[in-house]
């Protein structure tokens, strides 16, 4: 694995959101590459769940700024990063205040999920791309 250059791009990863099947394997995945000499960085959401201060997430301006077109509307990308405590791995956040400010991932209070997760989903991939 030494100097290979890795994107890992993941819905939740650990600290920032709560531990589950998915968001652990997110965080012990590119632990391992980074343990091993790659050079790994992470993108995910920025859900309205995660605390910016306390992970002291701040904006990349050189890469935020620009629109992307989900249903023929122009929505801003904004993009933050900050590290995972003791593992020097970079973490990319993918925000927008119209998808993401919500404090949930992908379901209300009831349980009952967002009927714009599809477009959420694509403005995600979008601003990976």
């Amino acid at each position: 694995m030494e100097d290979k250059r890795i994107l890992y791009v993941s819905s939740e990863v650990v600290p920032y959101l709560a531990e589950n099947e998915v968001s652990l394997q997110s965080y012990e995945m590119p632990k391992m590459i980074n343990d091993l000499g790659g050079q790994i960085r992470i993108f995910m959401p920025r859900y309205g769940n995660i605390n910016e201060r306390r992970h002291q997430l701040h904006e990349v301006i050189r890469l935020s700024g620009m629109n992307l077109v989900v249903n023929d509307m122009d929505m801003p990308l904004i993009i933050k990063v900050a590290s995972i405590p003791k593992e020097r791995i970079q973490v990319y956040f993918i925000d927008n205040d119209e998808y993401f400010k919500r404090k949930a991932t992908f379901t209300d209070e009831e349980g009952v999920l967002y009927p714009d997760n599809d477009e959420r989903a694509i403005f995600f991939a979008k601003g990976v791309v």
